[in-house]
């Protein structure tokens, strides 16, 4: 099928601390007008905290940041981040939670797959109950042959679109080609082609607020 001529975005951002990444892709959802891709890292270790879980199930010294998506908790700093934010008019965004989560994965596993990595997308519900994103795999979510989670993400839907962020977890190191593969995958999902872009400077303006007022602020982190 031919590409369509709606280009994607493509923000590949260095590390960033755990509140400027989210503030980020906050931005990025308040202003979308066209698809954007994010992959971007971590300037240290910490846990990405769902919006609705309580702060209580982070230790004392442990670095965090309450996300704008629910889920459970993501340890990042050796995992392969990305975000794809999506026009409320997309049809990925009108196609519900469920849908929209499976295709995107389907394009996580290609790309998995495209490394060497065997993978298929999960079809039960998880077993137990647990706060951690990744011991906990749901349907569409990318596991291993030993059924072990790969890849989850969270989603959150406004009056702008979609923020969906993601993240890929392996046993070992993040393989140097899987950005590059995930970013073709993702283009064939979304029928669309990508186009290195930065952050405008309205986006740069409503970044700095947000991790100010919100992300690096006490009262957003222990909301719950």
């Amino acid at each position: 099928m031919p590409l369509a001529t709606t280009l994607v975005r493509l923000i590949q951002d260095g590390k960033s601390s755990p509140a400027k990444n989210m503030a980020v892709d906050e931005s990025l959802l308040r202003h979308v007008v066209q698809p954007v891709l994010r992959i971007y890292g971590w300037s240290i270790p910490c846990l990405s905290l769902g919006y609705f879980q309580k702060s209580s199930l982070v230790t004392k010294d442990q670095a965090f940041v309450r996300r704008y998506t629910g889920g459970g908790i993501v340890e990042h700093g050796h995992d392969l981040t990305y975000t794809l934010i999506l026009p409320a008019h997309h049809p990925l965004t009108t196609s519900g939670t469920l849908p929209s989560y499976r295709a995107v994965h389907q394009a996580v596993a290609k790309a998995l797959t495209a490394c060497g990595i065997p993978c298929q997308l999960s079809s039960a519900q998880p077993l137990n109950d647990d706060p951690s994103c990744f011991l906990k795999p749901v349907p569409a979510d990318v596991l291993d042959s030993s059924g072990h989670k790969l890849a989850g993400a969270a989603q959150r839907r406004t009056k702008q679109g979609c923020l969906h962020q993601g993240s890929i977890l392996l046993h070992g190191p993040i393989p140097a080609s899987l950005s590059a593969h995930l970013i073709r995958s993702l283009e064939e999902c979304l029928q669309a082609q990508t186009k290195e872009s930065t952050l405008t400077a309205q986006e740069i303006q409503s970044t700095t607020d947000l991790e100010t007022s919100r992300y690096a602020n006490r009262e957003w982190n222990f909301l719950r």
